[in-house]
């Protein structure tokens, strides 16, 4: 049994009330929960929105064994006050600042000392906690704040939100991914992921009736040490080093929790190894992070939860990253880029190939220095995705055009018009592959090996096609402004634009996939959708041809209510299973500003805010350390570079890369139309941060050399290391189409943007 007691906040909140609220966020009310045995809990009300905990002081002990052997302790407080006044409760109004102390009872000859100090602000509840340790005993602890959500439903029935892992509930969330289905249960789920996973950490839920709660780790360590960083091990580990929590979402029989547990155990689901020589990439079991008990040992965090409302999955997301963004502040990491552009187009040149008439980018090479020979010189030479032959070719173009009569620039053109000459040669009604083996001219796809020759069973992706004949029709462009037409260029594109209207599904729906050689449908999921949005916008633009505009207005209608109006962005990335992923949201926002653009109707521009939000949620905006003891040759992101600005790739793994660098020009033209500051400051650090990791003269940054860098890195474990440390053509083409989309939209903009330095807040 137990008690609440209310209390109003303070007078410097009253100035929420009256004709301001309508325009500030509703203040957070709190109430003290008195126990059956003297002690105290906790709650906090704002509007509709409730959380509360009757016995806040939580930890769970491991005894050192190699089996967990872990017992959980809880209790509530046995003194609570605020701190203004200096009051007891009782003895007078409980205010906007709270402190609340206690112990938790012995446990093998340890004890605990909490002391918790809240502070309400706002629609906010801040805690900042220290629990000293009494005593010494082999093992480790973990403490944990979770706060109950008043009116949970189960799991399903509610919308959640962790950034870069959970978009709604388990739609499109492959099995044993963080929230997936196939591992609910209702009644007894538990979702403790990794900050370090994380672009912000963060949760947030909506519930059926509007409310929303919401916990963030408003100031995020994230230090660790090898042991921990640069393994996937399961085996429990306690060290001091750890200064990592795991954001938390508990459903209970009677409760579902949300909250912040430190240091970063992570269960019921833990990430391992991605790749195909995994059978896994995840398992259902606990990956145990501890504290030590330790005399004197004392573990200091804050935490911050949020009560509020959304009036839909995209409010809910939109409105808590936001929320984080101005609470982390995320910041500029200045980089050379006038110096790195060059080098980035050298890196292309570098990887041009040609043979037997046939011409194009590597596909795949290692970056790092001092490489292993290849097996083979042989390559195949890749539309899209992956590959981007075309689009380096654009890039070559671009810079060739800035000094037309310089030999660099003559050599950069003859190789790009070679890549475009052989690719006009692929059939595309229908299209039979996305590429050729170099050496012998047979097809190729992106998803086989060169050794094993391309069959019916092979699939052929919208997504390629897409990518590169958008390369190509941005050629055409660029050439028409400098008097050069190219019919046959934008007749290929035209072939594959037609025959595809004829794979158009009822209500505006394309294909994923068709069969290599034959055409045939492959994959009939329509989430790819959006890839025909700028596509068939781009081509109107061009021809002014109505049908191409009425298929990219139906395929714009399609993928906004078969998902985007409920932050459902699926099937971007090839390589991933039809999944949630980032892609799907930059080039779903490229597409409504191209509808946008040639319509001039607001819908297209209301729906490109919606893309926008949804994609800057997999960019990291907080800086996450490398493995205290790591050195430089143990791992290959540049130690004392930020990681603020890489991003995450798709649910159900955790691998970061830079990818949305070409994404500078939709948040700057976004921030233009609308007027919003924020996308500028997002779209200079797209422009910047994302190239942290790239090579350049005098710091090649473990890579061959100036322009170059591996495709990914992960962040959090094995933190600071690559699957692999392979350069992929997309790389560069994504640095360097960020740059001159910038520049082609608007040079005076990108030269300031370009001399941005850290920190400042520039009026643009």
């Amino acid at each position: 049994m137990h008690t609440r007691f209310s209390f109003p906040l303070f007078a410097s909140l009253a100035f929420f009330a009256g004709a301001a609220a309508a325009q500030q966020p509703a203040a957070v009310s709190v109430s003290v929960i008195k126990n059956a045995d003297g002690t105290f809990g906790l709650a906090a009300a704002s509007g509709a929105a409730t959380l509360s905990q009757n016995a806040p002081l939580r930890v769970s002990f491991w005894n050192g064994a190699a089996k967990k052997g872990l017992a959980p302790a809880r209790a509530g407080y046995s003194q609570l006050r605020e701190t203004a006044p200096g009051e007891w409760l009782g003895a007078g109004t409980l205010g906007a600042k709270i402190a609340g102390t206690g112990k938790l009872p012995p446990h093998n000859s340890v004890e605990f000392d909490f002391t918790d100090r809240w502070t309400v602000s706002g629609d906010t509840l801040r805690l900042r906690r220290e629990v000293r340790v009494r005593g010494d005993a082999p093992g480790g602890f973990n403490s944990v704040i979770g706060l109950r959500v008043g009116g949970a439903k189960p799991w399903p029935e509610m919308e959640w939100f962790v950034p870069g892992a959970i978009y709604g509930n388990s739609d499109h969330l492959r099995d044993n991914s963080f929230g997936a289905a196939n591992y609910y249960k209702p009644g007894n789920y538990t979702v403790w992921i990794r900050e370090d996973r994380l672009p912000a950490p963060l949760l947030a839920a909506r519930l059926p009736n509007g409310a929303s709660v919401a916990v963030l780790d408003s100031a995020p360590d994230g230090a660790t040490n090898a042991a921990d960083g640069l393994s996937f091990t399961l085996k429990p580990l306690a060290s001091e080093d750890f200064r990592f929590g795991s954001i938390i979402a508990e459903e209970g029989t009677n409760a579902t929790a949300i909250g912040y547990a430190f240091p970063g155990s992570e269960g019921t689901l833990s990430y391992g190894p991605k790749g195909q020589a995994h059978k896994t990439s995840a398992v259902q079991l606990w990956r145990y992070r501890f504290s030590p008990l330790k005399d004197g040992f004392t573990q200091r965090y804050e935490v911050t939860f949020r009560l509020s409302t959304a009036r839909d999955t995209n409010d809910l997301v939109a409105s808590h990253w936001r929320w984080a963004w101005q609470t982390l502040k995320p910041q500029v990491n200045p980089q050379p880029l006038e110096i790195l552009r060059r080098c980035l187009v050298d890196v292309l040149m570098e990887n041009y190939v040609e043979n037997g008439g046939r011409a194009g980018e590597r596909f795949v090479i290692a970056s790092e220095a001092n490489p292993k020979p290849p097996s083979s010189d042989d390559t195949k030479i890749i539309m899209g995705f992956l590959g981007y032959s075309i689009g380096a070719a654009e890039m070559m173009l671009v810079e060739a055009a800035r000094d037309p009569a310089a030999p660099r620039s003559q050599a950069m053109r003859r190789a790009a018009e070679k890549i475009i000459a052989t690719f006009l040669r692929l059939p595309v009604n229908p299209p039979v592959a996305e590429g050729f083996v170099l050496s012998s001219g047979d097809y190729a796809v992106s998803q086989r090996a060169i050794t094993k020759p391309v069959t019916e069973d092979d699939d052929i992706f919208l997504r390629s096609f897409c990518d590169d004949m958008k390369s190509l029709m941005r050629i055409c462009e660029r050439e028409q402004r400098a008097g050069k037409t190219h019919p046959d260029w934008l007749a290929w594109v035209r072939k594959f634009a037609d025959w595809l209207l004829t794979q158009e599904q009822p209500g505006g729906g394309f294909p994923r996939s068709w069969r290599a050689l034959t055409g045939e449908l492959f994959d009939g999921s329509p989430t790819g959708t959006f890839n025909a949005i700028p596509f068939y916008a781009q081509l109107y633009r061009l021809t002014q041809h109505q049908p191409y505009l009425d298929a990219a207005l139906r395929a714009g209608e399609f993928a906004w209510n078969s998902g985007h109006a409920r932050a459902r962005f699926t099937g971007g990335t090839i390589d991933n299973p039809d999944v949630i992923d980032k892609e799907a949201a930059t080039i779903s926002l490229e597409g409504y500003l191209a509808l946008h653009a040639v319509t001039r109707d607001n819908k297209w521009l209301e729906r490109a805010q919606v893309a926008a939000d949804i994609a800057e949620t997999w960019m990291r905006i907080w800086n996450i350390p490398m493995p205290s003891d790591a050195t430089q040759d143990q791992i290959h992101w540049p130690i004392g570079q930020s990681t603020v600005g890489m991003q995450l790739v798709a649910t159900g793994h955790t691998g970061d890369d830079a990818y949305m660098a070409w994404d500078v020009e939709s948040y700057a033209r976004l921030s233009r139309e609308t007027g919003n500051p924020h996308y500028m400051d997002v779209a200079k650090i797209l422009l910047h941060n994302t190239k942290a990791m790239v090579g350049r003269p005098g710091d090649h940054r473990g890579t061959r050399g100036p322009g170059w860098q591996q495709e990914h890195c992960w962040l959090d474990l094995p933190r600071g290391k690559g699957r692999h440390r392979a350069w992929l053509p997309w790389v560069t083409v994504s640095h360097l189409r960020g740059i001159n989309d910038l520049i082609d939209y608007d040079p005076a903009l990108y030269n300031q943007l370009a001399t941005a330095t850290a920190g400042e807040n520039q009026d643009l």
